[in-house]
């Protein structure tokens, strides 16, 4: 039997308190001789016999009574439980460091009470326990161990990070651990968390085993957590220029309450939107605005401030072009009349795409000197040469829509043309061109590219394809839109710094009336600036990733340097990924706009910012955590929780507290009833 309390079996001296009682008031009889009271001599004896023996029962009822209740106080346990003795216990503490934990309360931060809770856990357990404490957020990292002193030290330094939280990862740090350490015989695992419900909907069964293992989950109180935030903001690529209205689309998540959102722009406010007060949920903002300038621009969304502020704002950077020069090849000028003027009539309305047409057999390095978008109109085929400046064309940033020819040999355009530019292959042809009475549609209800946002209408608006060439899908073909039949209508594929999009079907009126329909025009102008993006423009990063950056003006012996949206610099070094350099940041840890300069001057920029599925604050109900660990034993640590019996209870066996205090109301009962006993034994009368 063990003592959680031991201090208090001090009070057991309280149990001789009867004795001494007993004895203070205990008299000695004075003898007073009388006469011919003999006869009641032996009577006397026999009843003082009997009444000394209740007195010393009482005496000793009333101490058992005192040492029970003692005894209750100080927690006894019996059973030989978990880590009793004197083994050592492997405790792995894990603290959660994701930027959810920075939500305010009155009295302090997620991250204080967290980090309250693991010091004074630190501050019980015993010294033979072997401790280790490993932060985690996105991603575990490197536990710390030593003695007390040295891990509350250590413990004080830490800080919640803008990362979102990798619980799988973590946990599996931690099944390692345990398995180094197999050698002792109880393992007890502290999850300190504030439960936010993403950290626990992404585990699935690839969870280790946890068998064997105590776990302890320590979280604040399960209080409601309101929190507004920017989800997301995208910019249509299609329609950015200078002096032209742009609009940016805002995914804004809020509790019910009013705030206002404000649109900043190259670190100026150019717009405020008011957000009503309504029903929790997500909302969508259209924010327009005219950009002063062409090139890269930065701004954010800032929401007003709430408890959890590094959430309130979201980054981005708008690529403004000054001009986009399309040139379009075609065997015969008549080839390229529909897609002429098709992006003519689009470029009346943007200013910045510039087109220029020539023909195929002019196709050679200097015709494509200044292009940013080649659009190949019913291709059927190319020389060596042409195909070898095509693939330095693609390989160097440059864009190409490729429409293949009514007569393509697809031999040729798998075997030759294709490889090099696309993984996209052409098995067969399907339909019959001029049957109009047989026609497959685009497929408004598949998945698509934001190329087709609002340009599938219905069956009757939508272009017919009376024939088309059956693309084979590949891992690397991102599929733009697909014919209601599931085949693929158009793909897009990066080759190094420039993309492709591939067409299955030719501009031609006998397989097809797309130049006839009202999407053509605005599908092609969209393309084409789809097409010019820089190779990263589309690259949503978030804390806690490795960026990879182009800078094809820079040189790779010069001196690069990341600026972080605190001022710090960190010095670049060009790795080579996929044939290329790339300029690599191996962990961007700050939600911002970050820029890279080289010899002073600013070379790139780019934006990071938080994930915002780690923005969702409610809890996760303590029966799915428990679903986690379902072959370990759970216990939940609430704050104000006595650490040294909640833990050291549950190592040392069963708790007898309770039938300590029974047995000493029964005995107190006893005591009663002894000590009321009569205490004149009636004379029997004479007769």
């Amino acid at each position: 039997m063990q003592f959680l309390n031991p201090a208090i079996l001090l009070g057991l001296v309280a149990a001789a308190l009867p004795l001494a009682i007993h004895l203070l008031h205990r008299g000695r009889a004075q003898p007073h001789p009388f006469s011919d009271f003999a006869f009641l001599r032996q009577l006397q004896q026999n009843r003082m016999r009997r009444l000394q023996l209740r007195q010393w029962l009482v005496l000793l009822l009333r101490t058992l009574i005192i040492a029970l209740i003692v005894c209750a106080f100080a927690r006894p346990t019996a059973g030989g439980g978990w880590g009793s003795g004197d083994r050592p216990v492997a405790v792995h503490a894990l603290l959660d460091l994701s930027y959810s934990t920075r939500y305010q309360r009155p009295s302090g931060s997620l991250f204080d009470q967290l980090q309250r809770q693991l010091g004074g856990l630190l501050a019980v357990l015993p010294s033979r326990d072997q401790v280790a404490v490993q932060p985690f957020a996105q991603r575990p990292h490197a536990p710390f161990a030593g003695d007390r002193d040295y891990l509350a030290e250590r413990l004080a330094e830490l800080a919640p990070t803008q990362e979102a939280t990798d619980l799988r990862a973590a946990l599996h740090a931690t099944a390692q651990r345990f398995d180094q350490e197999s050698a002792l015989a109880a393992h007890e695992l502290f999850l300190f968390t504030d439960l936010a419900q993403y950290n626990w909907e992404q585990l699935d069964d690839s969870v280790p085993s946890f068998a064997d293992v105590r776990v302890y989950i320590a979280s604040p109180r399960a209080q409601p957590r309101p929190n507004a935030y920017v989800e997301r903001v995208a910019a249509p690529s299609w329609m950015l220029a200078a002096d032209a209205k742009a609009t940016l689309q805002a995914a804004i998540t809020h509790s019910g309450a009013g705030t206002a959102l404000d649109l900043f722009v190259d670190g100026q406010r150019v717009r405020r939107h008011s957000v009503d007060p309504g029903a929790p949920g997500t909302i969508q903002v259209a924010l327009n605005f005219s950009p002063r300038r062409p090139g890269r621009l930065s701004g954010h969304i800032a929401l007003a401030d709430d408890a959890l502020a590094l959430d309130n704002r979201r980054y981005f950077t708008l690529d403004l072009p000054t001009a986009i020069t399309v040139l379009l090849l075609s065997e015969q000028p008549e080839d390229a009349y529909y897609v002429r003027r098709a992006l003519g009539a689009a470029a009346l309305s943007d200013p910045v795409v510039k087109i220029r047409t020539d023909l195929f057999a002019n196709l050679d390095a200097g015709t494509l000197a200044g292009v940013d978008v080649l659009v190949l109109c019913n291709l059927a085929r190319l020389s060596a040469a042409q195909k070898a400046a095509l693939d330095e064309f693609v390989a160097n940033g440059g864009g190409v829509a490729l429409f293949p020819a009514p007569q393509s040999d697809l031999g040729y355009y798998n075997r030759d043309l294709l490889p090099g530019l696309t993984p996209g292959r052409f098995k067969n042809r399907l339909g019959a061109p001029g049957n109009t009475a047989n026609y497959q549609v685009l497929d408004a209800d598949e998945p698509h590219h934001p190329l087709f946002n609002d340009l599938l209408a219905s069956d009757d608006h939508q272009p017919r394809f009376y024939a088309y060439f059956s693309m084979v899908p590949a891992p690397d073909l991102l599929p733009l839109v697909r014919f209601s039949d599931g085949q693929l209508a158009m793909a897009l594929a990066w080759k190094e710094q420039g993309r492709v999009a591939l067409a299955a079907f030719p501009i031609d009126p006998q397989w097809n009336d797309l130049h006839q329909r009202g999407l053509f025009a605005p599908l092609l102008h969209r393309l084409v600036r789809e097409l010019s993006l820089p190779p990263d423009r589309h690259a949503a990063y978030l804390v806690g990733e490795t960026v990879y950056r182009r800078l094809a003006d820079v040189s790779m012996e010069a001196v690069v340097e990341a600026e972080t949206p605190s001022g710090e610099r960190l010095r670049l070094e060009p790795e080579p990924v996929g044939g290329q350099y790339l300029w690599k940041i191996p962990h961007v840890s700050e939600v911002g706009i970050w820029r890279l300069r080289a010899a002073g001057a600013e070379v790139d920029a780019f934006a990071v910012n938080f994930d915002a599925r780690e923005s969702a604050l409610a809890p996760v109900v303590p029966e799915y955590v428990r679903s986690v660990f379902a072959d370990a034993e759970v216990h939940f640590l609430n704050p104000g929780d006595d650490l040294r019996l909640a833990v050291l209870g549950n190592r040392h066996g069963r708790e007898l507290w309770r039938e300590f205090l029974l047995l000493a109301l029964g005995l107190l009962l006893a005591e009663q009833w002894i000590a009321r006993a009569p205490r004149d034994v009636p004379v029997r009368q004479a007769a």
